[in-house]
């Protein structure tokens, strides 16, 4: 494992990337819950933030070079995608349901960008 403290071009870009979806996420949550009943706010809130204090979690380590955080991120980015499609797909669900399709599509790329990015960090700490 490499003991430098500079952060590589993957691992900053992986960061940012982190950084973005963690906004994302949370202006997400604020128009649900702008825009929903109390039950699917609850349900809003009580999915998304564990996943924001998380992805909080896995920025702070990330900076510290943890191969774990950089592991967690993208499995996290992977089941956000995952999170994500099946409430695009499920119209009576209202928690981010109704996006245009475009929007839930940038969600889905960034998802995945993030996943890729951590992972290829993640390999570049193991090797």
């Amino acid at each position: 494992m490499k003991t430098s403290t500079k952060l590589s071009t993957n691992m900053r870009t992986a960061i940012t990337l982190l950084e973005v979806l963690l906004v994302a996420i949370i202006i997400a949550l604020i128009v649900t819950i702008l825009n929903t009943t109390a039950q699917v706010q609850l349900l809003a809130i009580s999915v998304v933030t564990p996943q924001i204090i998380l992805i909080i979690i896995f920025i702070y380590y990330c900076r510290k070079k943890k191969v774990w955080s950089y592991g967690g991120a993208t499995i996290l980015a992977i089941l956000g995608i995952t999170l994500r499609v099946i409430v695009s797909i499920q119209p009576n669900l209202e928690v981010g349901g109704g996006l245009p399709v475009a929007i839930s599509t940038l969600y889905i790329v960034l998802g995945a960008l993030v996943a890729l990015k951590n992972y290829e960090a993640m390999i570049e700490l193991i090797n």
